[in-house]
């Protein structure tokens, strides 16, 4: 992992929102130019090698009442050992906002024929030298070689550590302003004899709102009003900790995804009366003490497996202090409780706008 900063350009359909929310692609392409980037190698189980790409925004959010850091993640497998990194005239374009930095020359590692990763060539200065030289040598020996071990353990770089059972939540980040994360609570169950224990983790969202079923969202919102005094939407699922850690499990009951993709609004897998199937656990990030949870579908389901691969997630990690959530430790039953009170509060429709920020 190298911790300085490049440009990342991925060639990729443009998308759209409809007007009840619905997300399409259009099939046009173009290259999405982002800056600030960092750049990590992972293994998966399967031994592929995934290379994930982060950037992040400051923004003060009314919600937390201070800055925030809001954190990117995209990731992308690659097989094939790319070309040595070539000089080229670039012009780049931030494409939010719409802004364009050059003609002027660059030095460039294409992956394969829709990713790069690139920085600007400073005058006299030699490309064996650069930040995107050494990335090359890197993922070269990496896919020659295969030094990392094949753990699905996502490195990040993050001052903070926890040796908490929190989990790691993405999001694709096109679910603003209404869908995103607010809160994450971690309540731990009992001890069992032989060691092992089951955490409840219940996420607080900012709303909830359709989009295969769009049309019905105004009526969906006064529904929920109605029945639970709220519009901010709760769901919970379960991390049985084993006392072997491979054996460990994620239980998603009435709230599994599936296959489903972000359009998707009934969606309620794994439900009762049958009992709910453990989950294995296929990504950590940084340790196993924090498995990866993807939120698939816009009613919130989730599943241990990403079902919309080729969009930016949002990366909530919950104890950092900068996080855009608040870490709690409260139950289901204690967050529906609490949540009881008059709702929302008068600045909400403020809070909500706060935390508009690029959607990649």
């Amino acid at each position: 992992m190298i911790s300085d900063t490049v440009w990342f350009t991925v060639k990729e359909q443009r998308w759209k929102i409809g007007f009840f929310g619905r997300f399409s692609w259009t099939g046009k392409e173009q290259l999405w130019d982002s800056d600030n980037c960092t750049i990590s190698i992972t293994r998966t189980i399967k031994d592929k090698c995934l290379i994930v790409v982060r950037s992040n925004q400051t923004k003060y959010s009314d919600y937390m009442q201070k800055n925030v850091m809001i954190r990117y993640m995209l990731g992308f497998e690659i097989s094939t050992v790319p070309l040595e990194p070539r000089t080229e005239t670039y012009t780049a374009r931030n494409n939010i906002p719409k802004k364009r930095k050059g003609p002027k020359k660059r030095w460039v590692l294409q992956l394969d024929d829709k990713h790069w990763i690139w920085e600007w060539a400073p005058k006299g200065k030699d490309i064996k030298n650069s930040t995107i030289y050494r990335l090359y040598r890197e993922i070269v020996t990496e896919l020659e070689h295969h030094s990392i071990l094949p753990n699905n353990i996502l490195k990040a770089q993050i001052e903070g550590q926890s040796e908490e059972l929190i989990p790691i939540i993405y999001q694709p980040s096109i679910d603003a302003i209404k869908n995103f994360v607010r809160e994450v609570h971690c309540a731990k169950e009992p001890q069992n004899p032989d060691g092992s224990y089951t955490m409840e983790v219940s996420l607080l969202f900012n709303n909830e709102q359709l989009r295969q079923h769009g049309i019905l969202n105004t009526l969906y919102e006064c529904i929920r009003r109605l029945i639970y005094g709220r519009t901010m939407d709760l769901e919970s699922f379960k991390i049985h900790i084993a006392k072997n850690p491979q054996d460990s499990r994620f239980i998603f009951e009435g709230i599994y995804s599936g296959n489903k993709e972000i359009n998707a609004d009934f969606i309620h897998g794994d439900k009762v009366p049958q009992p709910p199937p453990k989950r294995p656990i296929k990504y950590y990030f940084m340790n196993q003490n924090h498995p990866v949870v993807f939120i698939n579908t816009s009613n919130h389901a989730m599943a241990e497996h990403d079902t919309n691969n080729r969009l930016w997630k949002w990366e909530y990690v919950p104890w950092l202090s900068d996080a855009p959530v608040k870490l709690g430790s409260m139950s289901r039953k204690e967050l529906e409780k609490s949540l009881k009170k008059p709702y929302p509060p008068p600045n909400h429709r403020r809070n909500a706008e706060s935390l508009k920020v690029p959607l990649h």
